[in-house]
């Protein structure tokens, strides 16, 4: 019966030290990505977050620019820049990327048709 205690007691030390190491450890860092891209540049579904829609790659970007010149809504870009691998939870659409470098591409967005 002594033995019985003595394991128990064992096994609830070391799981205690198991536990008390895994808790101080430091969380595993947000994975980043060089990305480029091109597309349309348009208004996400909330006010201030913008998106472009890279149809060749059938990828969605939710694009940031932290300063500098930026590009007018509804026109075309290519761009690099660090995509980061979880969504904004802000704008919620696509994969976030702060552009780095941009430059325009005419002809990119479709044009309306004029009645």
């Amino acid at each position: 019966m002594e033995i019985r205690k003595l394991c128990i007691a064992w096994l609830t030390l070391t799981l205690s030290i198991s536990s008390i190491g895994q808790n101080t450890a430091s969380p595993t860092p947000t994975s980043t990505a060089h990305v480029k891209g091109h597309g349309c540049v348009k208004p996400g579904n909330v006010s201030d977050c913008v998106v472009v829609n890279d149809y060749k790659a059938h990828r969605k970007y939710n694009v940031f620019f932290l300063s500098g010149e930026k590009p007018d809504l509804n026109t075309g870009m290519s761009f690099e820049g660090m995509g980061y691998g979880h969504t904004d939870p802000h704008c919620n659409q696509g994969q976030k990327v702060q552009v780095t470098e941009w430059k325009p591409v005419p002809g990119e967005c479709p044009q309306k048709q004029q009645k």
